[in-house]
């Protein structure tokens, strides 16, 4: 198929109204992933691209007085950044957005209207909005009037496969004065179900005057390149890819502007950057809450690998650093590899 996409374009920036961003991958918001150690990870191997923050609840910095959440929280390097937020009430959303810019700095404010957990939707948040075009566009464009950083938003397909609304609803985001929108190509019944439809990326393209972004089932180089020759769209946005595999988004963002695809990472540097991320997290939420919260994290910097499976249960139980390095000799040992993980204790 033709590429619809120059050949100079992945190493050309991105212009998010009056912001210049210098790589065409990003980071998704991810909840309890994209927190402020995680970014920071990430930033070392793609400082330049657009990374998101966690999902924050605009009731919940408002009404609960939660300004000094953790989730918030943003290094003085972390930049471009954006923040995104969930409302389903205008003046909620308002006061939640200026405080951010005012006290953050953010690059950009992304509205999320694609997020399909109940919870959420049962707020009459996320997906929800899809179904409601008319109220998203008082938020969008509450938001984009009052406040001096780009807007942005995420949605899907729909809210089911009756009801794809994505083309008309992209259009209304632009109407409303987002700056870009990014697409996940699934509907909410659908979840993170396969089965993404990524014709509707050039579709959407095709619809709207503003920057596009595809996001859903894009695990690598492969799909970037993909998605991006194929359909137009001006960059994708990583998510679930980069879980265990922070230097995703480099390595992406390297192999579309030099051709050259990258080396793919030994069980022990992946292990070594493992217990550096548990060091790190540790050290920013302390020993308890950030062992309990790194658990994930550990699994999944070892999935891939034969016997991974047989590690998990002890990688949940981890509740230390040494339990970590114990584990992860065992893991070397098991894979031929004599020398114990080679890290400062």
């Amino acid at each position: 198929m033709t590429s619809n996409t120059p050949a100079n374009t992945y190493n050309t920036p991105i212009q998010i109204g009056p912001v210049t961003v210098n790589s065409r991958v990003m980071l998704a918001p991810m909840a309890g992933v994209t927190d402020v150690v995680f970014r920071s990870l990430v930033r070392q191997w793609a400082p330049e691209s657009l990374i998101c923050t966690e999902m924050i609840s605009s009731n919940g910095i408002v009404y609960s007085k939660q300004w000094g959440n953790r989730i918030l929280d943003k290094a003085p390097t972390d930049h471009p950044i954006a923040y995104q937020l969930a409302a389903n009430r205008k003046e909620v959303l308002l006061e939640a957005a200026l405080g951010i810019v005012k006290d953050k700095n953010p690059d950009t404010l992304d509205l999320n209207m694609g997020c399909p957990v109940k919870k959420i939707t049962g707020n009459f948040e996320g997906c929800a909005l899809m179904k409601e075009p008319d109220h998203a566009y008082e938020l969008i464009s509450a938001v984009a009037k009052e406040v001096d950083v780009p807007v942005t938003v995420k949605f899907r397909l729909g809210w089911d496969a009756n009801s794809m609304n994505y083309k008309e609803f992209g259009q209304m985001c632009e109407a409303a004065g987002a700056k870009m929108v990014t697409l996940h190509a699934r509907t909410r019944a659908q979840g993170y179900k396969p089965g993404c439809l990524w014709d509707a990326f050039g579709e959407l393209k095709r619809a709207v005057n503003i920057p596009v972004i595809a996001n859903g089932d894009i695990w690598g180089v492969e799909e970037a390149r993909q998605v991006m020759s194929t359909y137009g769209v001006d960059g994708v946005m990583i998510g679930r890819g980069c879980q265990g595999e922070p230097w995703l988004l480099g390595d992406i963002d390297e192999a579309l502007k030099t051709g050259v695809d990258p080396v793919e990472k030994s069980l022990p540097e992946r292990l070594v950057l493992a217990y550096d991320h548990a060091a790190r997290h540790c050290d920013y939420r302390g020993t308890d809450v950030g062992m309990r919260e790194m658990r994930k994290h550990l699994t999944w910097y070892i999935k891939g690998f034969p016997g991974a499976s047989g590690f998990r249960n002890q990688l949940t139980a981890v509740s230390s650093l040494e339990d970590i390095r114990l584990v992860f000799d065992e893991i070397l040992k098991t894979a031929g590899v004599d020398e114990p993980l080679p890290v400062a204790v």
